[in-house]
C-alpha cells in the first residue's frame, strides 16, 4: 500500500505541475497582451488621448478582485492540498465542500473562486 500512496503523490505532484505551468502560460499572454494595448495609449499621450483615461479608469476596478479560471483554482487547491505533506488536504477538501453543492470543484460558481482562494490561502500551520 505504500507504493500506491507514493504513486498517488508523484501524480498529484504532476498534475500540479502541469496547472502550474498552464497559469503561468495564461499570465504571460495576459502580461504582454495589456502591454501591446498600453503601447498606444503611450504614444497618444503627447496628443491628449481622453479614451487613454477612461480605459485605465475601466480596468481598476477589475483590478481590485481578482479573476480566477477553473485550471488556476485547481492549481492553487492542490498546491495547498500538497503543502507540508498533504497537511491540508481535508481542509482543502472541506472549502471545496463548503462552496460546492457536490464537493467538487465543477460543482462551484466562477463568481465564488476569488473567495474560495482566499480562504485556502488562509490555511496555515498554527
Amino acid at each position: 500500500m505504500g507504493k500506491m500512496n507514493e504513486l498517488s503523490m508523484i501524480i498529484d505532484n504532476l498534475i500540479s505541475c502541469g496547472e502550474t505551468l498552464a497559469a503561468t502560460g495564461r499570465a504571460l499572454k495576459d502580461f504582454y497582451f495589456q502591454a501591446d494595448e498600453a503601447a498606444p495609449a503611450e504614444k497618444l499621450e503627447g496628443k491628449k488621448a481622453p479614451n487613454a483615461k477612461k480605459k485605465n479608469e475601466s480596468k481598476a476596478p477589475a483590478a481590485a478582485e481578482p479573476q480566477y479560471s477553473k485550471e488556476d483554482v485547481r492549481g492553487i487547491l492542490a498546491k495547498k492540498a500538497n503543502e507540508a505533506g498533504g497537511r491540508f488536504k481535508t481542509e482543502v477538501k472541506a472549502l471545496v465542500r463548503k462552496y460546492g453543492s457536490g464537493g467538487s470543484l465543477t460543482d462551484v460558481p466562477a463568481e465564488s473562486y476569488p473567495a474560495l482562494v482566499k480562504e485556502a490561502e488562509g490555511l496555515t500551520d498554527g
